[in-house]
């Protein structure tokens, strides 16, 4: 007997039987298993979650220049020891012919440590990639946002534009973005709204915040914000401190030597029913959140993700401007950061390959990066963030697991502290 169900949402099916379980062309892409590969399943109390393959590229990030127009205060290219060089349209043209050759390849996402609309050619390289028939999304900080740049996005195809705002008013917004004009901005995410209003073609757009103590008095105005530019996404982030001074920012509390888990909840799951958001049950919210690992409130799951990487589990790659690729945002360039009680961390950069000398796919299908994928999706390094402070934990050269370089256990985007588009 075989059973069928389908998603009406994404209109993907599963066809099932006593021996194998077929998945349809779309949901085989999303998964990442068209050509074959193996999925893991993790099997629940009443339910199973079915994870992707992470040895199939799902998404690809183009970092097009390490150069901004802006001078933020929070941005790492302050300390940096780098070139901040921009990618070359030969470099470009030959990743994009590569990019043919993966078959369940869904995004290109321009972005990186720079700002994708100072490259002069943003807008062909935005429609060489919308030529592949994938989704083209990028993120910027808006200030270059005038009418031609937005005429061009519209005919060029661009589906998703995610702009910086790390304050909701123009005092705060200012004195954090150096550079930028917070009612520029705005204006010209409000010429952005009306074109969606009369376009054929819909850009998606949403906002990304920094949370420091300076501005995190802000976070309750993100949601009017959002309505004025048009935008219907939020994504908040804490700062990467990349300087001592800037720990002092951080609103994060989990640090060296202490636990983030409460000795009660064990990480025990905790499902509730459903609670008002009222002044009276606030504090007890507050609490449950605190103390609790995994909750079920308000009718929706809440759990604290760390020790998982996010862009390996996701199928990206990172290129960087000059063609070599990295597996992650945050070993794209080389920096200094800081644990959140201030002890200094060298992050040195990790390359797989350069796509001027060998082709992605060769570099994808790598020993190399096939083992460093399994080995990150598995995430058994040493958790630098919880455990006392030792000299192994100053660089992700080696940690106390008996790993070897690149380590990720003090990797705040894995800890869940950083995060981005």
């Amino acid at each position: 007997m075989v059973n069928k169900t389908s998603s009406k949402e994404n209109n993907l099916q599963v066809i099932a039987d006593k021996k194998q379980i077929l998945l349809s062309k779309d949901l085989a892409k999303f998964l990442g298993t068209l050509g074959g590969g193996n999925l893991r399943v993790v099997k629940h109390e009443n339910k199973i979650e079915i994870y992707s393959n992470v040895h199939s590229l799902s998404k690809v990030y183009i970092e097009t220049t390490a150069q901004c127009n802006l001078a933020c205060h929070t941005c790492i290219r302050r300390t940096w020891q780098e070139p901040m060089g921009t990618m070359k349209r030969e470099v470009f043209d030959k990743l994009v012919e590569q990019l043919k050759e993966f078959d369940c390849l869904q995004t290109v996402m321009f972005g990186g440590f720079g700002e994708p609309t100072f490259h002069k050619d943003i807008l062909y390289m935005i429609q060489q990639v919308k030529s592949l028939g994938i989704k083209a999304e990028m993120v910027t900080n808006g200030t270059l946002l005038d009418e031609e740049m937005l005429k061009g996005l519209f005919e060029n195809g661009l589906d998703t534009l995610w702009v910086s705002f790390d304050g909701t008013n123009e005092e705060c917004f200012e004195d954090i973005r150096e550079g930028a004009k917070f009612n520029e901005v705005v204006k010209n995410l409000e010429r952005l709204s009306l074109k969606n209003l009369s376009s054929n073609h819909k850009i998606k757009v949403g906002i990304t915040f920094v949370v420091m103590k300076s501005n995190i008095n802000q976070l309750k105005d993100l949601g009017a914000l959002a309505k004025r530019v048009g935008a219907d996404m939020i994504s908040v982030s804490n700062v990467l401190p990349y300087s001592a001074e800037m720990v002092d920012q951080m609103v994060c509390k989990l640090k060296v030597g202490s636990s983030n888990r409460s000795y009660g909840s064990q990480g025990i799951p905790l499902n509730l029913p459903y609670i008002d958001k009222t002044e009276i049950n606030q504090q007890l919210l507050y609490d449950l959140i605190k103390n609790y690992d995994k909750i079920n409130v308000f009718r929706n799951g809440y759990e604290r993700e760390i020790g998982s990487c996010r862009f390996i589990k996701d199928r990206c790659t990172f290129v960087k401007w000059d063609g070599t690729i990295s597996p992650c945002m945050g070993l794209l360039h080389s920096y200094k950061t800081y644990f959140l009680d201030g002890v200094e961390r060298k992050v040195a950069s990790y390359s797989l390959g350069d796509i001027r000398k060998t082709h992605l796919k060769d570099i994808w299908n790598s020993e190399e990066y096939s083992n460093f994928r399994s080995k990150v999706d598995a995430f058994e390094f040493s958790p630098c963030l919880q455990c006392m402070h030792c000299e192994l934990s100053e660089t992700n050269e080696e940690d106390c697991y008996g790993n070897t370089f690149p380590t990720c256990g003090g990797c705040l985007w894995a800890q869940g502290v950083i995060q981005c588009p």
